[in-house]
């Protein structure tokens, strides 16, 4: 079946198909955004979070690494860069401080995951929908010919199922992605806590040695 004949067979499914073929453009739109994200992005903070702390551990330049952090503007890297705002601050203060940087990208991390939600949910319903109106089609059928023209109301039928099975599987790839996206935002706000109690470790290295 070449692409000319599959994208007339999901037609088959009704009106509702194209709603439906909308929503899962919308979410694989939003699923490339977020791999984008989540992987590359994160991977290059990743880095140079680790990088930061090993050089800050031998140099004890705060500046200097604050001015690296900064600049890469990524989640681990923001948490660590608040928690070198205040070289005399209180151990207190610096977790506090880089707790609320963390909470600050929380939001930012899942951005989109709600289309996502919102394709499992609105998915099967639009499928089932387009279902409903093709059945109505194949018993007006059945009403207007009656039982002379099987083939008809049969394949009415199957084709007002398209439309049900096509939501159904939009949903489940959607579902794979949304809980595979949270388990990753999951792990970016524990690598958050990770690198900030990294960092409180260091600092405290440095202190020992200036004193």
């Amino acid at each position: 079946m070449n692409n000319a004949d599959s994208f007339q067979y999901l037609m088959k499914g009704g009106f509702m198909m194209i709603p439906l073929l909308i929503s899962a453009l919308v979410a694989l739109t939003a699923v490339i955004e977020r791999l984008y994200v989540l992987h590359v992005r994160l991977k290059e903070s990743r880095t140079l979070c680790d990088e930061v702390l090993a050089s800050l551990k031998s140099t004890a330049d705060l500046s200097m690494a604050r001015q690296r952090l900064k600049k890469a503007n990524a989640p681990i890297a923001s948490v660590l860069e608040a928690g070198l705002r205040d070289e005399g601050a209180p151990v207190e203060e610096i977790e506090l401080s880089m707790q609320a940087q963390a909470e600050m990208w929380v939001p930012v991390l899942e951005r989109r995951l709600d289309i996502l939600d919102t394709v499992i949910t609105a998915a099967p319903l639009m499928g089932l929908l387009g279902t409903i109106t093709g059945m109505m089609s194949s018993f007006q059928v059945l009403s207007e010919k009656g039982v002379g023209e099987p083939h008809a109301i049969t394949g009415g039928v199957a084709e007002a199922l398209i439309a049900t099975a096509t939501g159904l599987v939009i949903a489940l790839l959607c579902l794979l992605a949304y809980n595979y996206f949270n388990h990753v935002v999951r792990d970016v706000i524990f690598s958050m806590e990770n690198a900030g109690a990294r960092l409180l470790e260091v600092r405290k290295i440095i202190a020992r040695k200036s004193s």
